[in-house]
């Protein structure tokens, strides 16, 4: 149990630390807290995990609402936005 914790820290760790690269401004310098921030988060993976489903299972809810809500003409609007979107 320990190793796949391990595993998990080293895994968050190194992504938090890609994602803050890409999504930095370049022509600022960066903060030295950065790699900090990214073991703290490595750290933590376990809440952030926990923290991602949730978000997940608020999306798929809210779908499922807007889908039960929607009438006919809404849906007729809903597949031809995904026809456009998928041409």
């Amino acid at each position: 149990m320990l190793d796949v914790y391990l595993f998990g820290w080293l895994v968050t760790t190194i992504g938090v630390l890609i994602a803050a690269n890409r999504l930095s401004d370049r022509r600022r310098p960066r903060l030295r807290c950065v790699g900090s921030l990214a073991v703290l988060a490595g750290a933590i993976w376990p809440l952030l995990v926990v923290g991602v489903v949730e978000v997940l299972a608020i999306v798929a809810v809210a779908k499922a609402m807007r889908a039960a809500s929607a009438g006919p003409s809404d849906h007729a609007l809903m597949e031809r936005d995904a026809a456009l979107i998928s041409a």
